[in-house]
């Protein structure tokens, strides 16, 4: 659990980056990283071409909720009724190939560049819904969560110290628009509510110093 002097850290550093431009801050300290590299941009393509409902996952989205974090994950839940299956067939031929990955996904090779993507039939631990679908965002051409589902998503299941710390960091950085009550709401929905409790508490305190 996160301590009363984490939670002021974590204020301090969002504090820090809540006036820029956090996705070319983080570019511009690590020039060798690029959010929207050329592999994300060719999956998007290909899955709206295709008509598929996705949301940008994982943890390589959290520069775009304001916190500035560097991950090379290239993760998409994909809203797909018939299967992930039916989903790859839109990729046969345009330069990826399947191959194996962890049970529920599909992991694709991407010729062109040389980057692996994951293919997840949700936002996992997150189910779909159209609520949940109906909230999300876009941002810097892709869609992603809204910040209360991308929050609850981070301490949902087995969430450790990293997961939470991260969660409070995107809570505070999208403090001032939040839906609390729709946050409060599905954290009780997902048995999480007093973790929830424990990160809004902790950074509305810090933030008060």
């Amino acid at each position: 659990m996160l301590s009363d002097r984490d939670f002021q850290r974590i204020v301090r550093e969002i504090d820090s980056v809540k006036n820029l431009d956090v996705v070319r801050f983080v570019e511009e300290s690590s020039p060798w990283f690029r959010l929207l590299d050329r592999s994300i941009q060719r999956v998007v393509q290909i899955l709206r071409e295709a008509g598929v409902f996705h949301v940008f996952y994982g943890l390589r989205p959290l520069p775009l909720y304001g916190v500035p974090y560097i991950a090379r994950d290239r993760i998409f839940a994909v809203k797909a009724g018939e299967g992930l299956d039916k989903v790859v067939e839109a990729f046969r031929g345009r330069g990826f190939e399947k191959v194996i990955g962890p049970r529920d996904s599909i992991s694709l090779l991407d010729l062109q560049n040389n980057n692996m993507v994951m293919l997840l039939d949700s936002p996992r631990p997150l189910k779909w819904s159209d609520e949940l679908a109906g909230r999300c965002l876009e941002r810097m051409g892709l869609t992603i969560l809204s910040p209360e589902d991308y929050a609850l998503s981070l301490i949902s299941g087995k969430a450790g110290t990293m997961e939470m710390e991260l969660a409070a960091k995107v809570i505070y950085a999208n403090m001032d628009g939040l839906d609390k009550t729709y946050l409060k709401r599905r954290a009780s929905e997902l048995s999480i509510g007093e973790c929830l409790k424990t990160i809004l508490e902790g950074v509305e305190a810090a933030s008060r110093r």
